[in-house]
């Protein structure tokens, strides 16, 4: 018979010790009850009882359980994160498409388009459908009836196209929901983002010129002396229900679209600015925010695109009259850190 090679004996003898020194800690481990254990003729391999014990199982099932209420907030913070950079990433995109615009134009485009109509606006288009073709969306722009009100059926496959560039991804609702007018028959994309109109009210004058962005708006970016790199220009807000329901009368839920502003069907004379535009009426995220404010998807903070093309973080302890003057472009404030 052929002599086994010196390196299978070694391994032999090395699985042997092995076996053993498992059989010792089996038997440390379970006492008595496994002191049956025996090794086999052969190899000496220990044969032993297979399985778990029901207190070692429990034991597994609640370490697993502690590792993963560990690991459950990191993923979420990464997760988060990456919404973040991806959300401050459209935001940029926004800021080269408003700039090329204005290179194209000599202004920025206006906060919505306004013409007088028998049912109210008879126009609605807003800066977001303005910058289509500075996006890469030349063919919707395209399919766009500019001569007919938004809510013209001959509008209706474009206003309910969502855009990814409109949306935060941390705005769950937006993502594949509609601002609805009057029924489902009436339906507009939501959005996440929204163009500064300057302190508050909206609602009063909606061709105020505090801010960028107004009713039939034409602002040019030498006619913001308060410095671009310190006057907003976007603003996040997620859609859904305010934040503290039942605080604003008949009014339930923010509504944005990226298409524009779209007439009140029982009050033909309101013209839904605040469908496309914010005012900085509350900081960012106050628990009394209503639809004519940011509220941003995000906890603590809200992304704010600036007339220079810079994304930054405000948070919701920023100072109000600080915040305030960030959203005019000719206040002659002085702005401080923030």
């Amino acid at each position: 018979m052929r002599e086994q090679p010196e390196s299978d004996r070694r391994v032999d003898s090395a699985s042997r010790s092995g076996d053993w020194i498992r059989m010792v800690c089996l038997v440390l481990r379970h006492g008595h009850r496994d002191s049956r254990l025996q090794p086999s003729g052969r190899s000496g391999i220990v044969q032993s009882r297979n399985g778990f014990t029901l207190i070692e199982l429990l034991v597994v099932i609640a370490i697993v359980a502690i590792l993963i209420a560990l690991l459950l907030p990191a993923v979420q913070q990464a997760r988060e994160a990456a919404r973040r950079m991806s959300c401050r990433n459209n935001l940029r995109q926004l800021a080269m498409a408003m700039h090329n615009y204005h290179d194209v134009h000599q202004c920025l485009p206006p906060g919505y388009v306004f013409r007088t109509g028998p049912q109210g606006n008879a126009a609605g288009a807003g800066w977001g459908a303005m910058l289509l073709p500075y996006l890469e969306q030349s063919a919707l722009y395209q399919q766009i009836n500019f001569s007919e009100p938004l809510y013209s059926p001959v509008n209706l496959t474009s206003r309910q196209k969502h855009l990814p560039v409109f949306l935060c991804p941390s705005d769950v609702v937006s993502e594949n929901g509609f601002v609805e007018m009057g029924g489902s028959s009436e339906r507009y994309a939501m959005a996440s983002y929204v163009a500064s109109f300057g302190p508050p009210d909206l609602d009063d004058d909606q061709e105020k010129r505090d801010g960028l962005f107004s009713r039939n708006s034409r602002t040019r970016i030498a006619d913001i002396t308060d410095g671009t790199s310190s006057t907003l220009m976007l603003g996040e807000r997620e859609n859904g229900p305010f934040r503290r329901a039942g605080s604003h009368g008949v009014h339930f839920s923010y509504e944005t679209t990226w298409i524009g502003a779209v007439r009140e069907i029982d009050d033909p004379t309101d013209d839904h600015g605040h469908m496309s535009l914010f005012q900085t009426g509350h900081v960012p995220n106050s628990r009394s925010s209503d639809d004519r404010d940011v509220s941003a998807p995000h906890v603590g903070y809200a992304n704010f695109l600036f007339a220079d093309g810079h994304v930054q973080i405000i948070s919701e302890t920023v100072d109000f009259l600080l915040y305030q003057s960030l959203s005019t472009r000719k206040g002659t404030e002085v702005v401080g850190e923030f």
